[in-house]
């Protein structure tokens, strides 16, 4: 099995070695992914990089992509197995994040579950969407 870098006090990085009890349903050498200690729903699960990433934009291709993999089978299990009405597949940067190691939260959604999406109203005027898409693609363009 590769290197695997981790961080002394980071919870992951202890559920990935074995140093910290969690209900892993399935690992490779690149991610582990284990039900949530704190769940939105029955069978919400984290899929988690081996590899020591606090934020998504320090994720390397290869672990992103094992990442994503890993959990649209995740996904495809929890449908299958628990009647889903939908799935919800979320993560957080910065201080929205309540774990500092890269994860990706796979939830299982059932109809009136309790768990929303609240979007602001916010106006934002032709003027500004113009301005932020030209802005965004001259550094999405220096990027690729």
């Amino acid at each position: 099995m590769r290197e695997v870098a981790k961080m002394d006090n980071c919870i992951f990085c202890k559920i990935i070695s074995k140093s910290e009890d969690a209900y892993i349903i399935y690992e490779n050498e690149s991610v582990c992914c284990f039900l949530d200690k704190y769940p939105i729903n029955k069978g919400h699960i984290l899929v988690v990089p081996k590899k020591h990433y606090q934020e998504f934009i320090e994720v390397e291709a290869p672990s992103l992509t094992e990442v994503i993999l890993a959990a649209q089978q995740v996904a495809s299990a929890l449908e299958k197995l628990l009647n889903t009405d939908g799935i919800t597949i979320m993560q957080n940067n910065g201080i929205f994040k309540d774990v500092e190691h890269y994860h990706m939260h796979i939830i299982p959604r059932y109809k009136n579950d309790g768990f929303s999406w609240v979007e602001p109203e916010i106006e934002i005027s032709q003027e500004d969407f113009i301005s932020l898409s030209a802005d965004i693609a001259k550094v999405l363009n220096k990027s690729f």
